[in-house]
């Protein structure tokens, strides 16, 4: 018997010519007709066979056998029918390791037939090369490396070379597979358990870590964070006094075991003295005494069952670092759900930043009303779904295909065994030019230099796998660079040199605007506040010529763009943000992002006054707040003026002394001489004016004294009169 062997790819494929019986012979070799290499580690293969009889005999490496029977098609040329396929089970192999196949052929012979199958391959690999133009116009070639280690060589063949998301693996066909089954007796009962369920959150794994009702959030809603002073003490928690208090203790204030009040506010500035039994009996009243200059720690009630858990599950998600989501659940009594329900889970989100948790890592999200949840919030910590292999999360760009790519070569070509070749997948003019291109984020970035960059469009139809890219300009290299993959039509930055032509300098900060007033007791306001982060950019251009500049930033979870001031794009999850710089020129751009939080705001606080003040001259706000306000406002910028005469008048009452010592230094001197008379007179007449402008603005200074301790009483009176529930004022 005869063999003739043709191998195809990495599978060896050899063609047997029978002599008896139903085996006939092929006429002549198959012929490799195309071939396509695709990324992920897989080939595509077409052979045609011309094949005389019914019989088709075909030995295959046995290493790859599973690979060929997975993919393999054979079909009838002519009529496209496919062909049954039958091989012996035992897998009888030959010394070369291959193993014989036998596919049977129906109908009248010869048989012209078509066999496509995939089977590993080395990934192909891209190469571009941009030459800048002008009017906006690059010229673009794109170039794929593909390697032959089939061990035959590849004549005449159509090639090309592809990426998709499609998935590649190992399946064992070629193995005989008996499966296990179990004996049951008619006696026995079994109950089947189904699998654990698993909740999806955007993409990642969830893991709910509290569920609080509506009593529960509105506590946690008023409580205040713990504070780096607070005492322990046998696993309670104690604190110094209470700071919004003019005396600074917790005058007379007594508790119950679960945190609860048992007594009330006694008189004066004594601290709180223990706590108590549920039960216990009144104190016995005492004299008031005068508030310490340095308070003492006077231990703090302990926190209720509901503010110590959370404080709790404040803390562990703190240590995790993980990402929280917090969603707020509407009640059927809420007249609009949606805005009740993110209220309620942005009160949450506020009390734990306010403990520690990073603003970009704590959204709040409203669910409004959900069949079988009662009003209230669930916080639940987020663990993205994507990790690598050592249970780190993958990194962001981690090579996955975007999209498909198809590309073939116009004309046949030959590629010899255990040699590479490369083929053309684009050439032609793109939308293009270069630019500068800021980019601090990425690893490999630069927070003080922008990048000179190519702005690029795909112009194809199919994704441009990442790869090199090599930048020529009038003949000559200026630079190479590395492209993410880039979709059809879409545009891309590659940088690709850098040149500090261009500095850049950065200052961040933050700020707290009032939005609303939710409600006013005793001058503490709870408000919903847009906390706003910047990031000022100042960009100095050393250029002789304008520049544009691509910026790219991330906005963090929770927070919304001010896009106003430049164009915005997106690349991947960060955005670009577009400007230009004139010739020689510096410009300066801020970056805000705000997310809506929820705390209180002392107006007797530093800072507190002027963000209320601000809230309230906006032409929205009308009614009693407003009218109260301006008067503390009124009463402020009174007790101001006050301090500043005070200040003024005792600066004047030393300049009196001290003028009046030297007065009364000349005038012992001049005793002492027998003709200094007249200037004697003169001097004691300047020392007695010197001594009525003292005695008059130590008198002003009582006056303005007595003035000032009235106008802080006032004041005092005012802000404890300033309570305001959200639905008494225009807001």
């Amino acid at each position: 018997m005869k063999r003739i062997s043709v191998l195809c790819g990495a599978v060896g494929l050899a063609l047997l010519v029978g002599c008896g019986g139903g085996t006939s012979y092929v006429r002549s070799n198959t012929t490799l007709g195309r071939v396509v290499v695709y990324r992920n580690g897989i080939a595509y293969f077409e052979r045609f066979a011309r094949v005389e009889g019914d019989t088709l005999k075909v030995a295959v490496p046995a290493d790859k056998l599973d690979d060929f029977l997975k993919s393999l098609t054979v079909t009838d040329a002519k009529t496209g029918e496919p062909a049954p396929i039958s091989y012996p089970t035992s897998l009888p192999g030959s010394a070369t390791g291959l193993v014989d196949l036998e596919i049977k052929l129906g109908g009248p012979s010869p048989h012209d037939l078509k066999l496509t199958y995939v089977t590993e391959a080395p990934s192909w690999k891209p190469s571009y090369r941009i030459v800048l133009g002008s009017d906006g116009k690059v010229s673009m070639e794109g170039w794929a490396v593909i390697d032959n280690t089939s061990g035959e060589d590849w004549e005449n063949v159509k090639l090309g070379v592809g990426s998709s998301s499609a998935l590649s693996f190992k399946f064992d066909l070629k193995s005989v597979r008996v499966v296990s089954r179990d004996t049951l007796h008619a006696e026995d009962l079994f109950a089947v358990a189904p699998p654990t369920g698993g909740a999806i959150y955007g993409g990642e794994k969830e893991t709910s870590v509290a569920v609080l009702d509506e009593e529960q959030t509105n506590k946690i809603a008023l409580a205040e964070a713990p504070k780096p002073a607070d005492i322990y003490k046998d696993g309670k928690k104690y604190g110094g006094g209470d700071k919004n208090t003019a005396t600074g203790g917790l005058a007379g204030k007594s508790y119950k075991s679960d945190g609860d009040y048992a007594g009330g506010y006694g008189s004066g500035g004594g601290g709180y003295g223990g706590p108590s039994a549920a039960g216990a009996k009144k104190p016995t009243a005492q004299a008031p005494k005068a508030a310490p200059t340095t308070a003492p720690p006077y231990p703090a009630p302990p926190p209720s069952p509901v503010t110590g858990a959370f404080d709790a599950t404040a803390n562990n998600l703190l240590a995790n670092k993980k990402s929280v989501v917090v969603e707020g659940y509407a009640l059927d009594s809420d007249t609009d759900k949606a805005a009740a329900s993110l209220e309620r889970a942005n009160k949450v989100r506020m009390q734990l930043v306010q403990r520690g948790l990073s603003p970009d890592k704590v959204v709040a999200v409203g669910k409004g009303l959900v069949p079988g949840k009662k009003g209230g919030v669930r916080i639940v910590e987020v663990t993205p779904k994507t990790v690598a292999a050592n249970g780190t999360p993958a990194a962001e760009g981690s090579g996955d295909p975007i999209g498909t790519s198809h590309f073939e070569s116009g004309a046949r070509m030959s590629v010899k065994k255990a040699s590479s070749a490369m083929i053309s997948i684009l050439k032609g003019n793109t939308d293009g030019e270069a630019i500068y291109y800021f980019d601090p984020e990425s690893p490999r970035g630069n927070t003080q230099f922008p990048f000179r960059a190519i702005r690029l469009k795909n112009p194809t139809e199919s994704t441009l796998e990442s790869g090199p890219v090599t930048v020529f300009g009038e003949g000559k290299f200026i630079g190479e660079g590395i492209s993410e993959p880039i979709p059809p039509h879409a545009s891309a930055f590659v940088p690709f040199a850098l040149d500090r032509q261009i500095v850049v300098e950065n200052v961040d900060g933050e700020k707290d605007d009032i939005l609303r007033i939710l409600a006013v007791q005793r001058g503490v306001f709870s408000a919903e506040v847009k906390h706003t982060k910047t990031t000022k950019l100042v960009f100095h251009n050393r250029l002789a010529q304008k520049a544009r500049i691509a910026i790219r930033h991330t906005t963090p979870k929770g927070y919304v763009l001010d896009q106003k001031g430049f164009t915005v794009e997106k690349v991947g999850s960060a955005n670009v943000l577009g400007i230009e710089v004139d010739a020689n020129a510096k410009k300066e751009i801020t970056i805000e992002e705000s997310t809506p939080v929820f705390k209180t705001i002392d107006i007797r606080s530093p800072g507190g006054m002027d963000a209320v003040k601000v809230y309230v001259s906006s032409a929205a706000v009308a009614g009693p707040l407003k009218e109260q306000v301006a008067k503390l406002v009124k009463l402020q910028q009174e007790i101001g003026n006050l301090e500043q005469k005070i200040e003024t008048t005792k600066e004047q009452i030393g300049e009196y002394r001290t003028r009046q010592d030297e007065l009364h230094v000349q005038i012992v001197s001049l005793k002492l001489v027998k003709a200094g008379g007249p200037l004697m007179k003169d001097l004691e007449k300047k020392m007695q004016e010197m001594s009525d402008k003292l005695t008059k603005s130590t008198l002003d200074l009582v006056n303005q004294q007595e003035q000032l301790m009235m106008a802080k009483i006032r004041f005092q009176d005012a802000v404890a009169e300033l309570t305001v529930k959200k639905d008494d004022d225009k807001q």
